[in-house]
């Protein structure tokens, strides 16, 4: 029998698919874990769940609580004695369970970070809404010769108060979601800005790469903007890296604009607050 400790906030359930020619497979990322030499530091972050099954300690955690935008989280592995596995076969995908019906979200592959730990982007585009269904649900797919145990997670993702994450139409991609990288604050000066762009294809979400993100700083209480910006032009797998400057502290936004083709394609006003310190 399994063992399974459960943060109060997180449900966790473990399945076990064996192989045959039929079985159905998970298919979450079509894309082979990637090895780099930077190391997470969970020790500043929050366990949301962990469990152990067959030898193994695994722990799910996120820098902050999770809220309705981009979001980066952290699968650990470890085993018995409590030394980190990083060998595993070990893939996922989200879902939102709203009970009657559900569907994905935006997702990237999972990245292996080294010391048995795995970092999943994802965007959540919704927050979990009160009596619906069991929200956000982070699907852990663990593969074996012979089988496939699948964790399920449940993920605490509630309503932002500051906006990152913003559908629009358009007129190229129909339903696209522009989610903004930025921190709610950030001290005075220049900063990289990122974006990921994803879009919503039915219950599906692709990344897009072939737009420029035209990026405008405004302080509304000064009724000014700032020079030195630089568009955000994509860098690959549905992201995009910019420049911003905020000459000094205060409550500024960022306006941006989809350009594609050198034309202003969405049909929403797409605007993120932030606080310069």
């Amino acid at each position: 029998m399994h063992t399974i400790k459960l943060n109060t906030l997180i449900f966790l359930g473990l399945t076990t698919v064996y192989s045959c020619n039929n079985a159905t497979k998970p298919n979450p990322s079509q894309i082979e874990n990637q090895s780099v030499t930077d190391n997470s530091d969970l020790s500043k972050m929050i366990m949301l769940a962990d469990t152990t099954f067959e030898g193994h300690q695994v722990s799910l955690w996120t820098p902050d609580s999770l809220t309705n935008k981009f979001e980066s989280l952290y699968l650990k592995f470890e085993d018995g004695k409590g030394n980190p596995v990083s060998d595993l076969a070990v893939d996922y995908e989200i879902k939102m369970d709203m009970g009657m019906m559900a569907h994905s979200g935006p997702y990237s592959p999972l990245v292996n970070k080294g010391r048995g730990i795995y970092q999943a982007d994802v965007v959540f585009i919704m927050a979990n809404m009160k009596d619906m269904g069991k929200g956000w649900l982070f699907k852990t797919f663990l593969k074996g010769k012979d089988k496939t145990d699948t964790l399920t997670f449940a993920l605490p993702v509630q309503q932002t108060t500051i906006p990152r994450t913003i559908p629009t139409g358009t007129a190229t991609d129909d339903r696209v979601f522009v989610s903004c990288l930025l921190p709610p604050e950030l001290p005075a000066g220049k900063h990289k800005i990122e974006f990921a762009l994803h879009k919503m294809d039915r219950e599906n979400f692709t990344e897009l790469n072939d737009y420029t993100i035209a990026v405008e700083t405004f302080m509304p209480a000064m009724k000014h903007g700032s020079s030195e910006n630089e568009n955000a032009v994509n860098k690959g797998n549905g992201r995009y890296s910019g420049i911003v400057n905020f000459t000094m502290p205060g409550e500024w936004t960022v306006k941006v604009k989809l350009l594609k083709n050198g034309e202003s394609v969405a049909q929403d006003s797409l605007i993120y607050p932030i606080k310069i310190k």
